[in-house]
């Protein structure tokens, strides 16, 4: 599920090396020279940065738009006073130069780009009018203008009421910019901070927000005016006429909650786009003293940091929202099981009914080339070739399973991604979920909404390394993902998600183009660093009776060491950030196998496209062959034919049963729905409350609930949920409500999760509860250390049924003999032969990996037991199984235990892998960032240590070899 949709944006804003070669890489024959000039930035460079706000800096060389910051000012929809007030604080440089360049970032950076849509404009050069009437969708029209009206609003959040970066936009940003006046604590300080400090609900943060409130209720009234009458524009007056001064003191008011978050967009941004000129700034200077200082004391080092810079290491690392390997593989390889059976599982999708199933989602999947596929041999030169491509070439480097952690859901799995940290313990993100109740904080987050806002402050509050704070000393780029905020040159995700549904290839466009003019500075600083490298040299063999000569060069030297200084910041960035969400979030509205994602017109070969023209940039500047590509997903989706909502089939009965009520809070929207707007400073108390329920993407359902004998902040165990005391029950009353929950939802459940102990990162005993066949199964997970056992509670222990651990999957190719016989004796090992009394005789990690590989539910037993190391993962999680969502309104699913779900494509290429590259079998997403991080920098990642959760893969791609 994508973590933030325009909606809200809208009303918001309106080498393999052994270990000892790591101990002193810089010294290396080797591999020395590509670390080289590293370790100078690092240690001798960037270290020295102050971000100073005291430097004198020219306005002069701001330009928006081409125009002086003053006359770009003139040009905005200001209302008089306000423009008045701006233009007279234009020559204070602690007003204007953080405004420059943050409308810099919001008008240079999001516009000024080719309109249209790029890829269906690819799509018209390659295939005849005839083909491309065949491709037609409910996403892609050849005359969209003649669609019917149904169609047009087929898809609930993409009424083409996305975010609009234009004049009205950014005159809103200026206006909240100007209302603001002290942007932060750090207008009066020297240095700016390491970090942002959001809003409290300090006195004089409340009154900020009195102040600005009024403003953002105006800017919506005014948005509304312009839009057509519906559900959106009714949201929106509902927000309007919530602040109302009548209203202002009314908890929670949406209006208000609002300000508060677009406070902390503006003056986050701000500060970020501030803290990005300075870092540039600093660094262009910082670099020129070092390069000057070495020609003139030690030209050697000089001519070896410029061509280590020549010869440096690139890394690309792509994150793809609900990218599964699966089915990209069988999409290019049709003699793989994948799609035959997915199509097979579609035509008899009745048999996965339940009769407690009480709706079905209003979309009616159009599988038509998933029909073709599955018949016959589609043989297309234009359809995803760059992944028949990927396939050819590194089928080695494509992990055969990807690991999505469970629940698979975006908030947890995409900062594991892109950061390579793991959700509990110290430096892990802490978020274990799209929504969660803090216990000790008293407050429910969800992330639809403007709770995306929360995502940095948690992991900032957490201390989570991304990859931009561990290479600052290189030049990054974020291309539209989050978790940014140390990024050198960034495009903000939330801006992406909120313009890209109306405004297809918004943040593909502005990144391509980003690179593409990196690209062409890059082969100028490649001819730059050779001819300094060449004239230093030549300067080195003029004889000291020379005088003229010598100095005349050594002129020449120093202006062109000036000169390359400048222009380095605009190279190509040694490490490079792409999120793409569209797959999955359009996905969930037309299902993972329709039209819309896999025909030649759909969302995967428009990926596909985009791939291309990246690598495209890398091949124009000359330094593909020197770059490490990675990507991975965040989990897969599942079609969903049937539906229902446990927080209904549950406590609705069961209140009858037990004729009192039961005090039900609900923090999630269903996924198809809207998102939720929380008031950051004044959010509701989760006390007296029986359960809180949330439900995520159609395929994790969470309860919360507060009966624990130690406490309200303590989550309580098994034995205390089958003794579940609700408030309004009499002295005595109790409700087993694992067996009520288990005796409503029935066959529709995949299985609930429980803790049987308390959970921690060491050690975890949990309960897996389920009906087959109308038979009751309880099943544990123990983890102790690495070590894991898995087994049935009562009777023999060996005989489970609900993790599928000796099925085989059917959407994978039969194992070969070899392999049959491991997956048995693994079986035999791990099941058979283990006692629950006896850690000794439990296999460890890999080894419940390797078995699970070959089963429907991959790293199910890892990933059960670790659900609960963080303590905010919930009570009861619920997954429904395959074929059925809970509280869903759209046909695709993810956040469950399936293999379509939790197959994440993880996998690397490039010209850097070598020839001996061993085959990755399953491999966590998590290892993406590491990987990358150890072949740019050449430090040895230690799972556990320093921040990271998840081992590189870096020796298994034979990266030596290939030099």
């Amino acid at each position: 599920m994508t973590w933030f949709k325009a909606t809200t944006l809208s009303l918001a804003l309106a080498g393999t090396l052994s270990a000892s070669s790591f101990a002193d890489v810089g010294n290396t024959p080797l591999v020395g020279g590509l670390f080289n000039s590293s370790q100078v930035l690092k240690n001798q460079i960037v270290n020295s940065l102050s971000y100073s706000t005291r430097f004198s800096r020219d306005m002069a060389l701001f330009t928006i738009g081409g125009m002086t910051l003053e006359t770009y000012l003139l040009t905005l929809p200001l209302d008089a006073d306000t423009k008045a007030r701006v233009m007279g604080q234009l020559a204070d440089p602690t007003y204007s130069i953080p405004l420059g360049y943050f409308l810099y970032q919001f008008y240079d950076r999001y516009t000024g780009i080719e309109s249209g849509d790029k890829f269906k404009a690819y799509l018209a050069t390659v295939y005849d009018q005839q083909a491309l009437k065949g491709f037609e969708h409910s996403l892609f029209q050849l005359d969209p203008q003649h669609q019917p009206e149904e169609k047009k609003h087929a898809k609930d959040q993409a009424h083409q009421e996305g975010l609009k970066i234009d004049g009205n936009f950014i005159a809103a940003m200026v206006t909240v910019y100007d209302a603001l006046i002290q942007i932060g604590e750090w207008q009066d300080m020297e240095y700016l901070p390491d970090q942002y400090t959001y809003l409290t609900d300090s006195k004089e943060d409340l009154a900020l927000v009195a102040k600005i409130q009024p403003i953002v209720v105006n800017i919506l009234l005014q948005t509304a005016n312009g839009m057509d009458e519906g559900e959106m524009k009714n949201a929106v007056l509902a927000i309007v006429a919530d602040g109302e001064p009548s209203r202002a003191k009314v908890p929670n008011n949406k209006a208000q909650a609002l300000t508060v978050t677009l406070i902390d967009f503006v003056r986050l941004n701000v500060l970020k786009a501030y803290r990005q000129f300075v870092y540039q700034d600093e660094r262009q200077q910082r670099l020129n003293d070092w390069l000057q200082n070495a020609f003139d004391d030690e030209p050697k080092q000089a001519i070896e940091f410029l061509q280590s810079q020549q010869e440096r290491r690139f890394a690309v690392q792509i994150t793809v929202d609900g990218l599964q390997q699966g089915l990209i593989e069988g999409l290019v390889d049709p003699n793989k099981p994948f799609i035959s059976h997915a199509y097979s599982r579609h035509v008899n999708h009745q048999q996965l009914n339940s009769p407690l199933a009480t709706s079905s989602p209003e979309h009616q999947q159009d599988v038509r080339f998933l029909q073709i596929l599955s018949e016959q041999t589609y043989r297309d030169p234009y359809y995803l070739p760059f992944f028949k491509r990927l396939y050819k070439q590194h089928t080695p480097s494509i992990a055969r399973v990807g690991i999505s952690s469970t629940p698979t859901i975006s908030v947890r799995n995409l900062p594991i991604i892109k950061t390579g940290a793991k959700v509990s313990g110290e430096q892990g993100t802490g978020i274990p979920n799209f929504h969660f109740v803090d216990r000790h904080e008293d407050r429910a987050y969800y992330f639809f909404g403007n709770d995306a806002l929360q995502l940095d402050r948690l992991m900032q509050a957490n201390k989570v390394q991304t990859m931009f704070d561990r290479l600052v000393h290189l030049k990054t780029l974020n291309c539209n993902a989050q978790y940014d905020w140390n990024a050198h040159t960034s495009y903000d995700g939330l801006v992406n998600l909120g313009a890209g549904e109306a405004l297809r290839d918004f943040g593909e466009k502005r990144c391509l183009r980003e690179l593409d003019e990196r690209a062409k500075v890059e082969t100028t600083l490649t001819k730059l660093r050779q001819s300094l490298i060449d004239n230093i040299q030549a300067y080195q063999q003029i004889p000291g009776w020379d005088f003229y000569t010598k100095l005349t060069r050594k002129w020449k030297i120093e202006q062109d060491i000036s000169a390359y200084s400048k222009l380095d910041s605009q190279g190509m960035p040694d490490f490079t950030l792409i999120y793409n969400p569209w797959p999955d979030h359009f996905a969930h509205f037309v299902g993972p196998f329709s039209d819309e994602i896999i025909m030649p017109s759909g969302e995967l070969n428009r990926l596909d496209y985009w791939i291309s023209r990246v690598e495209q940039s890398y091949k124009e500047a000359g330094i593909y062959d020197q770059t490490l590509w990675g990507m991975a997903g965040d989990h897969g989706l599942a079609p969903v034919y049937y539906t229902l909502n446990p927080e209904k089939v549950i406590f609705e009965p069961l209140e009858d049963k037990l004729g009192y009520p039961l005090v039900i809070k609900k923090i999630s929207s269903d996924e198809g729905e809207g998102p939720k707007i929380t008031n950051a400073l004044n959010y509701p108390s989760n006390k007296g409350t029986d359960v809180v329920v949330a439900s995520t993407a159609g395929g994790n359902f969470m309860f919360d609930l507060f009966n624990s004998g130690q406490g309200w902040t303590t989550q309580p165990v098994y034995q205390e949920l089958t003794n579940w005391q609700p408030i309004h029950a009499q002295q005595g009353q109790t409700v087993d409500i694992i067996a009520q929950s288990l005796n409503y939802l029935g066959d529709s459940l995949d299985y609930m999760v429980v803790r049987e102990q308390g959970c921690n990162e060491e050690q975890c005993q949990i309960r897996l509860v389920a009906t087959r066949d109308g038979a009751r199964y309880d099943e544990q997970v123990i983890k102790q250390g690495d070590r894991y056992y898995y087994g049935a509670i009562q009777g023999d222990h060996t005989r489970v049924q609900l993790l599928e651990a000796k099925s085989l999957n059917p959407y994978l190719s039969t194992p070969n003999d070899i392999d049959l016989q491991r997956f048995a004796n693994l079986i035999d090992k791990c099941l058979d032969r283990a006692s629950p009394t006896d850690s000794q005789t439990w296999c460890n990690a890999q080894q419940w990996r390797e078995l699970t590989q070959y089963t429907p539910k991959p790293d199910s037993v890892v990933q059960l037991a670790q659900l609960y190391a963080e303590d905010r993962a919930g009570t009861i999680n619920l997954f429904p199984r395959e074929g059925i969502g809970y509280n869903t309104k759209v046909p695709g699913r993810h956040a469950g235990e399936s293999y379509l779900e939790k197959d994440a494509f993880i996998g690397f290429w490039g010209t850097p892998i070598g020839d001996a590259a061993t085959p990755l079998q399953s491999e966590a997403n998590g290892s993406l960032a590491p990987t990358l991080f150890e072949y740019l920098t050449g430090e040895q990642v230690v799972e556990g240590e320093n921040g990271w959760g998840f081992p590189s893969l870096l020796d298994k791609l034979d990266i030596t070899s290939a030099r």
